[in-house]
């Protein structure tokens, strides 16, 4: 234990002073920081947009004054010589010019410089005025016009099956609820290529530059897989706490300031249904799932002859990596008897599954089925690759990494023929 503990010690304070790990906490806060300055910076900027009407019609009048809200609001001109002024001194951002004799026509005059204008509320508005105007005409009462035109009612009920019974979801809550396992899904492929590379690039640039010999004269493959492993996971614990922090404080901030954007965008979702077994599944499988590629990249790493095959033994993972991402991006938005059997596939499921249960896709006993099989892989995998990093750490081949994979087979079966099990 002392010495795996050494072994801990090194990976996981050497990493931390470097500045490639610094970046890899730094970076992601950094582009929250400048995306959230723009999102605020676009609200704070966002005027109304000021529309100038000029129509003979009182009645038209009062519908574009009925229609104003925050984004677009409308002014009434007499004439077009006044509305035009204003545009010129920038009062305006557009003049709508309407007449109805002996049809309706409008025509807009609008600032290069100006707000945007919303187009089709304007042909919405003049559509509905047109629409009273042609049953004004044809003596056509209220009541007989809004019966014309009343729309079927159609609604939509999104419901989930959970051990045979039907739960009803709305389309806001799985919107909100596959979103959260996309995030949890794309929190493990950010954590993956970052950890995986880095465990691939521990134990290939020992192997390559020759010192991994001196190094296991005084401590065993098995201690020395284990401390690396352990120091690794520290290093993306120790990421999370940064995060975690940062992220309570920067709310913190954020309900002081007078005008809060990120209480218009929670107030958009529907946060019923991150769930606290939600919660806890994400955080389970973002355990399994980062430990998973972390041991695939200890495996890979101990099969480079040199150092410029560091590059080959992290494209396995990034590959996977990608599969899996796509995966929760397609899954997100619909599924197939494909997804649905990728879903539960090692490597895979660890970013599709969170997001087919945030979706509603699965009912939580086929979510943490789908955990309990990646977890048996995980114990099994890991067992594998520690009898194969036995064997690859002092084995050089120049073959590249699949020959290399190869031989190492190779060399366990011929281990256990000489050291048959006795009974």
């Amino acid at each position: 234990m002392k010495k795996m503990d050494v072994i801990f010690r090194q990976v996981f304070f050497k990493n931390l002073k470097s500045k490639t790990w610094l970046w890899i906490v730094l970076g992601p806060l950094v582009l929250a920081a400048v995306f959230g300055g723009v999102f605020w910076l676009m609200n704070q900027t966002n005027q109304t947009t000021r529309i100038g009407v000029v129509t003979s019609s009182p009645a038209l009048t009062q519908t574009f004054k009925a229609n104003s809200n925050d984004d677009q609001k409308y002014i009434s001109y007499k004439t077009p010589s006044a509305a035009k002024s204003a545009l010129a001194t920038e009062k305006l951002d557009g003049v709508l010019t309407i007449t109805n004799h002996p049809i309706l026509e409008a025509s807009l005059m609008k600032r290069t410089d100006g707000e945007s204008i919303d187009r089709n509320q304007l042909q919405s508005i003049l559509a509905q005025a047109h629409t009273k105007e042609v049953a004004t005409q044809l003596n056509l009462t209220p009541a007989q016009l809004q019966q014309l035109f009343a729309t079927p009612k159609f609604t939509t009920n999104n419901v989930t099956v959970d051990n045979g019974k039907l739960v009803t979801r709305s389309a806001k809550s799985q919107a909100s609820g596959s979103a959260a396992g996309f995030i949890v899904g794309l929190l493990i492929y950010t954590f993956v290529i970052s950890y995986a590379s880095m465990m691939a690039q521990e134990i290939g640039t020992e192997k390559g530059s020759r010192i991994e010999e001196s190094i296991l004269t005084a401590i065993t493959p098995q201690a020395q897989f284990f401390g690396k492993l352990l120091g690794i996971l520290a290093l993306m614990a120790t990421q999370i706490a940064i995060y975690a922090v940062v992220g309570l404080a920067s709310m913190a901030i954020m309900r002081q300031l007078p005008s809060n954007p990120l209480s218009s965008l929670i107030g958009q979702m529907n946060l019923s249904s991150i769930t606290p077994n939600m919660l806890i599944f994400s955080l389970a499988f973002f355990f399994v799932g980062t430990l998973t590629y972390t041991v695939l990249a200890a495996l890979t790493g101990s099969l480079v002859a040199n150092q410029e095959q560091i590059g080959q033994a992290t494209t396995p993972i990034v590959m996977l990596g990608m599969v899996g991402y796509f995966g929760a991006l397609i899954v997100s938005s619909g599924t197939s008897p494909i997804l649905n059997i990728a879903s539960y596939v090692p490597f895979l499921s660890t970013m599709m599954m969170p997001v087919r249960l945030g979706a509603g896709q699965v009912s939580a006993l086929a979510a943490w089925s789908a955990f309990g099989i990646n977890l048996i892989f995980l114990i099994i995998f890991t067992w594998l690759t520690v009898k194969l990093y036995q064997t690859n750490v002092l084995s050089y081949s120049d073959g590249g990494i699949l020959k290399a994979f190869k031989r190492s087979l190779q060399l366990q079966r011929t281990a256990r023929k000489n050291n048959p099990i006795k009974s």
